[in-house]
């Protein structure tokens, strides 16, 4: 990962030239200087490389990587010492002659990179491989004879193919790798139906490194052979020959595996607008790329386990059933395809050259992972096309998901974090973690990475991704030497292991009652409040070190974002001033014996200007001094409290707060029978969640009380008697969502339900 480790180098080097102390660097200033500006030409150099054309600078990136790291190791180590040092003149010398042997390695790869821009050699490879590599294949494979879709949606894409609309219509196809898209197009482009109503039918597949030369050779090729309806003559060819055929007469053309605009934008042009009725599919895994071909698209997603086994099933016992002693074997065999086409096709193919045994299908099944890595490489050769086709600044953030187990919910806000912590996020005049965001979302549009779960807003709450495409991450990330992952049918090679960047343990079986109880052994943490770049801190359950005493000029932790969990943390104001961009606080108070919270200043949370997101938690502890010396920020938008027991009569503390969005009551957060709501409270709250409380009634005499609320979660309230009538009334409502409540609660939801439709009603009964 060439380009993941000059990005962590040109941080520390810029870090490092712009420390405002100079006696900080540990080695001599030009030296760094000119390290920096050479990280920042190879960087230039991989950012302009465009992505179809990353074969032929492999072995250059390979070097450029593994002097990287070399440099990369020499830095931090001797920075590490030189701050342990008492006299760090020594370590100075040492680091800038370790620098220079390595610098040279470097300064020849320099060399090379500038031969390649001088000469501009990459576009003249390219342009002599283009012949041979723009264009896969003219047909579609009959390989793959799955039907993947219902009968309603191959009826639904015919409709939007055979419409009376006489305007030239895109449709476009978008999936991810394996799952089916060039099949689905070619059951369309065949169906009898849709033969009958065009005059003209053809497909071309697009590669990533296309000519549109060969494009429209290969097209006509497809075209004319299938044509037998009208002569099309013999001598037409090029552009102007497709235009010719085309022109007048209703066609329907299939671009298949389309992978940027700019190919669209060349394509487009090559086919007349009759105003007959003419179709283009187009199939792609960009989202991106559909998007820009047209106003909607038709999304494929993964298979249900049922439809995974009925295509199973069908591709083995195409004239008899299955034998019942298979069948639930079958099925199991079915869901760990994950619902991915592709892997069905070659599980189905496997069991197909074997005896329909139960032992060996539970074989099988026991094995499927194995299995489908060792008997067919088509599966990860066609997901690798997506990777292949990443730009660099994707690739190190795609492979490092190989670091979360298999069928792992992984959290959005989780990843984020892990990939600005690793550093390989070039820094922008935009916040890191905003490049985090885009790089995700640009991973999500690509179809690399799926939605698991999204927020009561819409956006992304948590993702996964598909079995084999965490294999592809496991291989790729394991030749790239960016991290090795341990499995169990993956041979270890302990020489290998000590070549990679990161080593991955899976640690099964640890629950988190395993942990719970146990912070003492994590209670403080060192050399913290001298850690200037620190953006993340998030621990379980840990105690803030005192802060250091005797320094003139104290350290200011303005790059600090995030501070989770902390226990029992004073809200001092030498506290508060050293991190004053704190935007995400997490703490607990633990103590049973607390009776005095002045001593804790909970009141100067207010001052914390930026902070948008506080999680209090208090565990079993006397509360009742807490309110009058509480305090949130005007500046909140997720507020989550448990285990407060204040009263419900105080609730106007938080309702005042201008720019609360989301409220998470848990665990007797307040307490009291009866919840009475006022007007101008909760202006621009959207989720509320009232979880384990003992309330009985609660009033909400008119819907302006909550004017934005979109999601209202209640759970385990089992003394409540009902949701207040006039929640029904909220314009914004779209979501009500209850689990183990009341019986009055159930029914006065299935009420609301019954008075505004559009509300969705999600229920969970003891």
């Amino acid at each position: 990962m060439a380009y993941a480790v000059l990005v962590s180098l040109f941080t520390t080097t810029d870090q490092m030239l712009n420390n405002l102390d100079p006696y900080s660097i540990p080695c001599n200033r030009e030296t760094i200087e000119s390290l920096h500006k050479n990280i920042a030409t190879l960087l230039s150099f991989l950012e302009d490389t465009p992505p179809h054309s990353y074969q032929t600078i492999k072995s250059l990136e390979a070097k450029i990587r593994d002097v990287g790291y070399e440099i990369e190791d020499i830095l931090e180590s001797h920075i590490a010492k030189h701050f342990r040092s008492i006299s760090g003149s020594e370590n100075v010398d040492m680091l800038t002659q370790a620098l220079e042997e390595v610098m040279k390695e470097f300064e020849s790869l320099m060399e090379d990179v500038k031969e390649i821009q001088s000469t501009g050699d990459i576009g003249g490879v390219l342009e002599r491989q283009t012949t041979s590599l723009s264009v896969v294949s003219s047909r579609p494979t009959d390989k793959n004879k799955f039907v993947l879709l219902d009968e309603n949606f191959m009826n639904q894409m015919k409709e939007q193919l055979v419409t009376d609309d006489s305007r030239l219509k895109v449709l476009p196809i978008v999936g991810m790798g394996g799952i089916g898209k060039t099949t689905l197009a070619k059951a369309l482009l065949d169906d009898p139906f849709v033969v009958g109503r065009f005059d003209i039918r053809g497909w071309v597949t697009i590669s990533q490194n296309y000519c549109i030369q060969d494009v429209v050779k290969k097209l006509l090729v497809d075209i004319k052979a299938r044509s037998t309806k009208i002569d099309l003559g013999v001598d037409l060819d090029g552009n102007v020959g497709l235009h010719k055929i085309l022109f007048k007469r209703r066609y329907i053309i299939v671009l298949d595996d389309v992978w940027e605009t700019k190919a669209w934008d060349e394509l487009q042009k090559l086919f007349p607008h009759n105003d007959d009725g003419s179709r283009i599919m187009v199939t792609t895994r960009q989202s991106e790329v559909a998007t820009y071909a047209a106003k909607s698209y038709h999304e494929m997603k993964l298979l249900t386990d049922d439809v995974s086994w009925d295509l199973l099933r069908q591709e083995l016992f195409t004239q008899e059933n299955c034998p019942s002693d298979l069948v639930e074997i079958g099925k199991e065999i079915a869901k760990k395809c994950h619902g991915l086409p592709l892997a069905i096709s070659v599980i189905g193919g496997l069991l197909s050259k074997e005896k329909m045994t139960l032992e060996y299908w539970e074989h099988v099944a026991a094995n499927i992972k194995a299995v489908l890595t060792e008997n067919d490489d088509q599966c990860l050769e066609i997901l690798s096309l997506s990777y292949n086709y990443l730009p660099h600044h994707l690739k190190p953030c795609f492979l490092y998901l190989a670091v979360f187990p298999e069928d792992y919910e992984i959290s959005v806000s989780h990843i984020l974090m892990l990939w600005v912590a690793e550093g390989f996020l070039k820094p922008s005049f935009i916040n890191v973690k905003k490049v985090a965001k885009d790089n995700l979302k640009e991973l999500i549009e690509r179809n690399l990475i799926l939605v698991d779960k999204y927020k009561f807003n819409g956006k992304p709450e948590a993702c996964k991704i598909h079995d084999l495409v965490r294999d592809l991450c496991i291989k790729e990330a394991r030749k790239e030497k960016f991290l090795y992952v341990f499995n169990s049918y993956i041979d270890f090679n302990p020489e290998e292991a000590k070549c990679q960047r990161r080593l991955v343990f899976p640690i099964d079986g640890i629950e988190d009652e395993d942990i719970e109880g146990k912070f003492d052994v994590i209670q403080s943490m060192p050399d913290i409040w001298n850690m200037p770049q620190l953006r993340y801190l998030q621990v379980y359950l840990a105690i803030l070190p005192p802060l250091p005493i005797g320094t003139e000029m104290p350290c200011i932790l303005k790059n600090l974002e995030t501070l989770s969990e902390i226990i029992n943390f004073r809200c001092e104001d030498e506290v508060l001033v050293r991190i004053p961009n704190l935007r995400k606080l997490k703490i607990r108070y633990d103590a049973e014996d607390i009776t005095d919270w002045s001593y804790y200043r909970l009141q100067n949370l207010v001052n914390m200007s930026k902070l948008e997101i506080l999680w209090c938690e208090f565990d079993g502890i006397c509360t009742k001094t807490l309110v009058a010396n509480l305090g949130f920020p005007v500046s909140l938008k997720k507020l989550t409290l448990d285990g407060c027991k204040i009263s419900w009569k105080h609730m106007k503390i938080i309702g005042d707060l201008p720019n609360l969005e989301i409220l998470h009551l848990l665990s007797q957060a307040f307490e009291g029978p009866t919840w009475e709501t006022v007007e101008d409270n909760f202006k621009k709250l959207e989720c509320l969640k009232i979880w384990k409380h003992g309330l009985n009634e609660w009033r909400v005499d008119d819907a302006n009380h909550f004017p934005s609320l979109r999601l209202l979660h209640i759970g385990y309230c089992i003394n409540l008697e009902e949701i207040p009538s006039s929640i029904a009334e909220i314009p914004t409502l779209e979501k009500i969502k209850v689990e183990y409540c009341s019986d009055g609660v159930m029914s006065s939801a299935e009420n609301i339900l019954d008075c505004n439709p559009d509300i969705k009603v999600f229920q969970s009964r003891y």
